[in-house]
């Protein structure tokens, strides 16, 4: 027993026993507090509980649980009668990523649409334990909760909600939001006894099809596409017609409207010309009434047609007319019936 106490103090303490020399009392003093350290080692545990832990006190000597968690701080207890167990109660993932990459065929999830496809799925929950209920939690599970309890039933409830969605409804990943509230919601019911695990979330971080039915789909896609592209063609095709359509309308209009308006003006000309012809004639045809009227009222004023035209010979008679006289007897002159003369010539000239 000396010899072992005196190689533990080597090892832990670089201690050199032969160097060191002491009388009988020290050598004594020196062994009880070796003792008496391995003793405290061997009885007594010191177990430090951070702030998003607790602690389950197991009772050894009557095989029982403690009902309240011990809370933060450094707690000291009796190794050989009591035993704690520190729970991580925050809010984690499951599975972890260390735990996905060690075990990924463990937790990856083999699971079928409702047409038949096998999909593999990356699912990851959130949860959190809540204090007061994990010495429940460990009475009745114990600390491997993980693989006995979340496992089995996100494995469960996700085959379900996957089940009731067809393959290309997950594939283009419009359905991925209510797959993940669906399982979210069916893990909350299927742990509600287990009041320890609070479910928070579910994730589809990722999925997968078989190489042939992702081929097939995206072969579908591009048909899609395609089609697509060609209907937004004959659309723009359709559209460029109706342009052309309309340019030729309004073309057709401006020509029309254009003839009209050269018709229309050719009409206002004619209308015009018309008008002033007319007028003209209306003008014409006023100075003759006028002449006549005038002429009436002159042959009314000189008496007649005959002095009428004896007026205008009068006017047209030359500035050196002459009249001569006659001597017809013996110391006289007499002039010549000049009245009978000029009323020969009146009356003939009226007559031409």
């Amino acid at each position: 027993m000396h010899n072992e106490i005196r190689d533990k103090l080597n090892e832990h303490f670089n201690f050199n026993w032969e160097n060191f020399n002491m009388n009988k009392g020290s050598a004594f003093f020196l062994g009880a507090i070796i003792i008496v350290m391995m003793a405290f080692w061997m009885f007594v545990g010191i177990v430090d509980i951070k702030p998003t832990e607790v602690g389950v006190e197991i009772d050894k000597v009557q095989g029982k649980v403690m009902e309240m968690p011990r809370g933060v701080g450094y707690h000291v207890f009796n190794k050989v009668s009591t035993d704690i167990v520190v729970y991580n109660v925050a809010a984690r993932a499951f599975p972890g990523d260390v735990m996905k990459s060690e075990n990924s065929d463990n937790y990856s999830l083999d699971l079928k649409t409702n047409d038949g496809q096998n999909i593999r799925v990356d699912l990851t929950v959130l949860y959190a334990l809540k204090p007061n209920e994990v010495p429940a939690l460990h009475q009745t599970i114990g600390s491997n909760y993980e693989d006995q309890i979340l496992l089995p039933q996100i494995r469960s409830e996700a085959r379900i909600a996957i089940g009731s969605y067809a393959a290309e409804e997950i594939y283009s990943g419009k359905v991925r939001d209510a797959i993940q509230k669906e399982i979210a919601t069916r893990l909350q019911n299927a742990v509600a006894k287990f009041p320890a695990i609070q479910i928070q979330d579910a994730l589809i971080r990722h999925f997968a099809f078989s190489v042939e039915f992702e081929r097939a789909i995206e072969q579908k896609k591009l048909a899609a596409q395609q089609v697509e592209i060609n209907k937004n063609r004959a659309m723009a095709q359709e559209e460029e017609s109706k342009r052309m359509e309309a340019e030729a309308r309004g073309g057709k209009l401006r020509a029309i409207q254009d003839a009209e308006g050269r018709a229309q003006s050719a009409k206002i000309e004619a209308d015009a010309e018309r008008y002033k012809l007319e007028q003209e004639a209306l003008g014409k045809l006023a100075n003759y009434k006028a002449d006549a009227e005038g002429k009436k009222l002159q042959a009314d004023a000189l008496g007649g047609g005959q002095n009428v035209v004896a007026l205008k010979f009068a006017e047209n008679i030359s500035d050196k007319f002459r009249i001569f006289a006659v001597p017809i007897g013996q110391n006289s002159t007499s002039l010549m019936d000049l009245s009978g003369i000029m009323k020969g010539m009146f009356t003939q000239a009226a007559k031409e």
